[in-house]
């Protein structure tokens, strides 16, 4: 992947699950499935996470040998799920403020940085690309999936 793909890749998720955030049902935001997150949860993770991540390509940035990434259990994930409030209007709102600061931070990035090594909290010595693939593409694709199925589930 170039640096570029990774943008465009990156544009398209962000164009993809803003369109599914504001066609949510307001009347089924809070629906979750048992052990499922909510929409409000999904929409609510998806204000923190890019924001929290860009965050990490800085610190990245400044330091090549900082420790970067985080668990499931990272407090600020778990604050943003907890207990989400606001509207969908407000939750994509805030989303798409993180996905901008995200996107940001990518501008920045090189075809010589997707490549580049990096020391993951939870993976080890990986080079960038595998955190952009986790934390970025891949784990917006996966909550693109995620919305997509919570409306088909409430809606039914």
């Amino acid at each position: 992947m170039t640096a570029d793909e990774l943008r465009s890749q990156n544009r398209r998720l962000d164009e993809e699950l803003l369109e599914a955030a504001s066609s949510v049902d307001p009347a089924h935001l809070h629906f979750a499935p048992d052990g499922e997150w909510s929409l409000a949860q999904v929409l609510a993770h998806l204000g923190e996470f890019p924001r929290f991540f860009a965050g990490e390509l800085a610190r990245w940035r400044n330091d090549p040998g900082a420790v970067i990434g985080r668990t499931h259990e990272h407090p600020a994930r778990l604050a943003a799920v907890a207990d989400p409030s606001g509207q969908r209007d407000d939750l994509a709102a805030a989303a798409r403020q993180s996905m901008a600061v995200l996107a940001e931070a990518l501008e920045s990035l090189t075809d010589a940085d997707i490549e580049a090594p990096t020391e993951n909290v939870k993976y080890g010595p990986e080079p960038l690309s595998a955190f952009l693939d986790r934390y970025v593409v891949g784990h917006k694709a996966g909550h693109l999936d995620q919305i997509r199925a919570l409306q088909k589930t409430a809606a039914q």
